[in-house]
């Protein structure tokens, strides 16, 4: 239970064993015990409902958070190797990779332990491993549902090339391309002017 649970609690027992006395009293016709008793109830009703309006903060992040929240992404695909191998006979890396998956289980267990504060009790310290567990998990779902919506399948633009269709009409003749003249440069032409040059002065 949380700090403001306690207190809560500990009100309303009170007012339960105070409603009693109250009970005692009206029977036994004790005017002025009756009149004591409802104020004093007036006042811890009072304090029930403001614990009970207080926004509860939340819980402190664990000592060793940051090197926790490492282990957990570095073991997410360990987890879905280990979902996706259920059921089969495992090879020697998927056994190696899921042996990993334990010892990374292991080493959070042993940070949360060491997060622990030196005079924090039970209830307090486990809430915040809850907190920090249940954090986790929120992160995954996120990261799983965006990676799920990241691959949705979106048609790529300009990928696929239309092909292009001839189309013959009956009767018309088939019409052939001629390849390009290649066209003669400078230095071909300087060189041709030589070779007629040479043959007029023989």
């Amino acid at each position: 239970k949380s700090e403001k649970d306690k207190l809560i609690s500990q009100v309303q027992d009170k007012l339960n064993t105070l409603n009693k006395e109250i009970d005692d009293a009206t029977k036994g016709k004790k005017v002025k015990k009756l009149n004591k008793l409802n104020i004093q109830k007036e006042k811890l009703t009072e304090r029930f409902n403001t614990l009970d309006n207080i926004t509860q903060k939340a819980p402190r992040p664990l000592k060793h958070q940051s090197d926790i929240e490492k282990l957990r992404k570095e073991m997410q695909p360990l987890l879905k190797l280990e979902k996706e191998t259920k059921g089969r006979l495992l090879s020697i890396k998927e056994t190696t990779l899921l042996g990993r998956k334990e010892e990374i289980e292991e080493e959070i267990y042993i940070l949360e332990d060491k997060s622990r504060g030196w005079f924090e009790d039970d209830d307090e310290f486990q809430l915040r491993v809850d907190a920090s567990r249940s954090q986790a998990k929120l992160k995954a779902a996120s990261a799983s549902k965006k990676k799920a919506t990241g691959s949705g399948g979106g048609k790529k633009v300009g990928s696929t090339k239309k092909a292009i269709t001839n189309w013959v009409v009956p009767g018309a003749k088939k019409v052939t391309r001629k390849p390009a003249a290649k066209k003669t440069t400078t230095s071909n032409a300087f060189a041709a002017m030589m070779m007629d040059s040479d043959s007029d002065s023989e």
